[in-house]
């Protein structure tokens, strides 16, 4: 099992404890946000995550290709590789708080495909199209084994089949119920065919948000965790939504593109239980959520139990909850010792 903790650094000075915290609690990675307008600036932040730790593993999670121009996202994972060689991991999607907070809208998935392409070609080592211009990386002493794996965050299949074909895995927010464990399985069984893909080599990060409390059923009174936002993220096709629910799980996520409500509102989690359970869509949201909640021996037990479907590498959020930023790494060091 590898847990990787994601996280928006609260500050500078803090990022480089929950690092080391992070390492002593044996997490496989430490994940940082890239959402400029609420948090810590993401290149800075994983190299100070790099700097004093050993064995660590650093990921976006996630950048995007519409707020920096791949030659600059290139030169920093590059710079980012030098300093710690096969430490880094790089998440991205279309774009998200770090997008709509500054008023632009998601990427379209071809212009992410693009972006990807471009942005391997630069680690590569070699010359790069994007937009209609060529340019490469001119470092001397360059290593281009050391490019990192790149990783698409994704909510439908849209997005999950286009990382099939042009990225390294996929970090899959698409529910936990059994149908909807299956419907990735098989929609990456698919692209791997149809793009001629080992499957074995295509990473699977399992996104879910989590959160440590006295009891799983005291953390559930505030808390969905079942990412209902990214449902209605995009296009709902593919997501396995029954029709009569859109309308609602868009009214239940209304003002989600608000950075203080998104991210600000401590009674958030709170007010989303009692909207789902007004509009009739608690049971089926609780039927597919991940129920990271609890304990650390509660986490552990459902974490073993996606272990047994296959289910060993996720990228966790940590959602409101008991602890600060320096106490969930050891919690989530307990956590492990309940997975076999």
């Amino acid at each position: 099992m590898k847990l990787s903790y994601n996280l928006m650094p609260p500050s500078f000075q803090n990022i480089q404890p929950i690092a080391l915290a992070s390492e002593r609690a044996g997490l496989h990675s430490i994940a940082v946000a890239d959402s400029p307008l609420i948090s810590r600036e993401l290149f800075v932040s994983c190299a100070e995550c790099l700097r004093e730790t050993k064995s660590l593993n650093v990921m976006t999670a996630v950048t995007n290709p519409l707020t920096r121009h791949p030659s600059v996202a290139a030169s920093a994972i590059a710079t980012l590789c030098e300093m710690a060689p096969g430490r880094i991991l790089i998440g991205i999607a279309t774009g998200d708080s770090a997008a709509w907070g500054a008023g632009l809208r998601p990427a379209k998935v071809s212009v992410l495909s693009d972006y990807i392409v471009a942005l391997k070609q630069l680690l590569r080592g070699e010359v790069a199209t994007w937009q209609g211009h060529e340019f490469s990386l001119q470092w001397d002493g360059y290593d281009p084994s050391s490019a990192p794996p790149i990783y698409v965050a994704c909510s439908g299949p849209r997005v999950l089949r286009m990382a099939v074909e042009v990225a390294d895995g996929i970090i899959p927010a698409m529910g936990y119920a059994p149908q909807n464990i299956a419907h990735v399985k098989q929609l990456v069984a698919d692209a791997c065919v149809e793009f001629e893909r080992d499957i074995h080599e295509f990473a699977i990060w399992w996104y879910s948000e989590f959160r440590f409390g006295e009891s799983a059923e005291e953390v559930l009174k505030a808390h969905l965790g079942a990412d209902s936002q990214w449902l209605v993220m995009g296009s709902t096709e593919g997501k396995l939504i029954p029709p009569e629910y859109i309308p609602l799980l868009k009214e239940m996520h209304a003002d989600g593109h608000n950075l203080a409500v998104a991210y600000k509102d401590l009674e958030r989690g709170e007010k989303l239980v009692q909207r789902a359970k007004s509009l009739g869509l608690y049971d089926w949201l609780y039927a597919r959520a991940s129920r990271l909640c609890g304990t650390p021996a509660e986490i552990g037990a459902r974490l073993q139990s996606f272990q047994k479907q296959g289910l060993d590498h996720w990228c966790l959020w940590q959602d409101g909850g008991e602890g600060d930023y320096n106490d969930i790494p050891v919690k989530l060091g307990e956590t492990l010792r309940f997975v076999d």
